[in-house]
Order: C-alpha cells, then sequence, then structure tokens
C-alpha cells in the first residue's frame, strides 16, 4: 500500500482504501481503479489523496484504529447534527482503542473540501482518545475526551455559511465570526443530560492556547488537561488536512509545527505522548530522497525519524543504519 497525493495520482492506479463521497457514502471502493473521470471528480471535489496498491508493496499494510462501519455512523451522526447519537458512538471509540496493543497513527484520513468538517471532528476523537490513553486516563476520563473530541466543531455549522465555505485565508470579520464556534458548540450541548460537563468545557475551551494567545484569552492555569488534549489533536488534523485556500502540510511538518509551539501553544506532557504516538514518517507515504530516489516508507518502528525504506526496485534501506543512506536526507513527502 502506497498514500499519493492528488497530484501524483495518476488513471489506472488501483485503490488500497475506499474514497468516501460529500455524504460520507461510498464515492469508489478499495480495488477499484482510478478512472480519469473519477480522477477530475476528486480534484474538484478537494480530495488531498488515496492509498493505492502498488506492486511491490503488498505487504505495507496500513489499518485504521476504529472500524469503518463506527466511522460511518460518527459521521452520518454528525451530518444529521445528532448530537445525542455521538455520544454513544464516542463511547464505541474508547472501547476499540482502549485495548490495542499498538494505537501509532500511521493513516491519514482521506477528507475532501465538502465533507471537512464532519470527517475532522471524528479524526478529532480518536487522535485525542489515543493520546489519552497514552496518558493514562481510566475510562470516565477517555468517554469524556472522546465526546468532546467527537462534537468540538459542532458549533461550526451555526457559524455564517460563507464565511465557513471560504475559499481564502479568512479576513478580520471572517475570522472574529469563526472564533465564535467552540461558544455555539457549547450552547448546543449544554442541554443535554448525556454531555457531561467536563465535555462541554473541553470544547469551549479548544483553541486556548498556554500564553493565553487563544480566541479567549484563557490562562494556562484556568485549562484542564482535556482542552490541552483536543489542542494538539484539533491542530494536528487540522494541518495534515488539504483545504480551500491551501494544500495539506505534511505529517512530518505538523510535527514539527507542534514541538516547536511546546509551552507556548501546547502542552508539554501532551506532546510527549503525541510524538510517541503519531509518526513523523507514516508507513506507506511516499518519500522523495536527497540523492534523487523515491522511496516508500515500510516501518517506522525502529527509528521514526529515519525509517525503513521500501525503494521503487522492491529493495529496502534503513536509513538510520545502512552506510549508503548514511548521508541521505528525506526532502519531501509526495
Amino acid at each position: 500500500m502506497q498514500y499519493l497525493s492528488i497530484e501524483h495520482l495518476k488513471p489506472g492506479m488501483k485503490l488500497a482504501k475506499a474514497i468516501m463521497g460529500d455524504d460520507g457514502r461510498l464515492l469508489v471502493n478499495a480495488g477499484n481503479q482510478i478512472s480519469e473521470t473519477v480522477l477530475k471528480r476528486m480534484t474538484a471535489m478537494g480530495f488531498q489523496g488515496a492509498y493505492i496498491d502498488t506492486p511491490g508493496f503488498e505487504d505495507i499494510i496500513i489499518e485504521d484504529v476504529i472500524p469503518d462501519e463506527l466511522r460511518t455512523q460518527a459521521f452520518a451522526s454528525l451530518y444529521k447534527n445528532d448530537a445525542n447519537a455521538c455520544v454513544p458512538l464516542a463511547k464505541k471509540m474508547v472501547q476499540e482503542l482502549k485495548y490495542r496493543e499498538t494505537l501509532k497513527m500511521d493513516l491519514l484520513d482521506i477528507k475532501n473540501d465538502k465533507n471537512y468538517e464532519y470527517r475532522h471532528c471524528i479524526s478529532v476523537a480518536v487522535f485525542s482518545i489515543a493520546i489519552g490513553v497514552g496518558m493514562g486516563f481510566n475510562e470516565e476520563q477517555l468517554n469524556n475526551l472522546a465526546v468532546a473530541g467527537l462534537l468540538h466543531d459542532i458549533g461550526k455549522f451555526d457559524v455564517k455559511r460563507k464565511v465557513l465555505n471560504a475559499k481564502h485565508v479568512y479576513n478580520d470579520k471572517e475570522m472574529d465570526e469563526m472564533k465564535k464556534h467552540p461558544m455555539y458548540s457549547y450552547e448546543a450541548l449544554k442541554e443535554i443530560p448525556s454531555i457531561s460537563s467536563v465535555s462541554r468545557n473541553s470544547i469551549l475551551f479548544h483553541h486556548e492556547n498556554l500564553d493565553g494567545s487563544g480566541y479567549y484569552g484563557i490562562s494556562a492555569e484556568k485549562l484542564g488537561i482535556f482542552p490541552r488534549n483536543l489542542r494538539v489533536a484539533d491542530t494536528y488534523d487540522a494541518l495534515t488536512a488539504q483545504r480551500k485556500y491551501r494544500k495539506a502540510f505534511s505529517p512530518a511538518y505538523a510535527t514539527e509545527y507542534i514541538m516547536g509551539n511546546v509551552g507556548n501553544l501546547f502542552d508539554k506532557d501532551v506532546v510527549d505522548v503525541f510524538t510517541r504516538e503519531f509518526p513523523i514518517y507514516p508507513n506507506g507515504f511516499t518519500l522523495k530522497l536527497s540523492n534523487g530516489e523515491l522511496a516508500v516508507v515500510a516501518s517506522n518502528d525502529k527509528n521514526p525519524m529515519r525509517p525503513l525504506i521500501r525503494k521503487m526496485d522492491g529493495t529496502n534501506a534503513d536509513l538510520s543504519t545502512d552506510a549508503n543512506y548514511r548521508s541521505v536526507l528525506i526532502e519531501e513527502m509526495l
């Protein structure tokens, strides 16, 4: 399995992971070839890339940490703006993740412009749970965190649609409107008995920074650990997703950004767990090396900074130990 960004996909390539449409329903199933028509449609819809089956890379298998059925159910509930239905689904996510032997987040969820907000909420829930498990949270804490992650942006649907669908970086007026969405989310959920005050407060403060520079200027001593967790998960998923006004940043860039802002924007304890669970170079990603070669990440278990790679001729090289690659740098993720 190999991940390629949209500009590197070609007609005739066979999908290794299904592509979902705007409403969360199947657009192109795994195992099907990408036609020229489908590729044009994916480009027009704002897809950032896809996982493909490439001869010689069949043994590189990346599995999601939650079942496709659960992801689809969560998407449908968010799409219908049904917060009540989201609560048990968030708790099911906790049960799926807390007993897994490994929670490494290799798989990139493929979003498009129109379904971004819904799939983003699901990703933030999954990422927050993974970080929470790594921090030793108990089941009640994980449930509260999962609910907050899944519903953290539900208030965005109350933001003026022209702002939400803007194809440019927000101007000051639009940004002021967008900054209201945590409060909108909080207000929309405060009358639902199954959603705890812990979850609601975490949602309200998920855009606050340790240095007090967040949306509402809340100081670090007033922030609990849950909003700090959500802040990291939300930032990572937002950076690695393609938006109307910019291309997706690589997982390596997003990780560097988060690590570089520890103490200012992000909590060190949260980021320490995040860097253990979220690979800088996820398995299946295609790399451009400084020697001109292209290669796919085959394993990042041994050294996340210098992974084991599979070259296009089918041979492997360990960037951390192979003498021929000692001075070869990773220049780009394709």
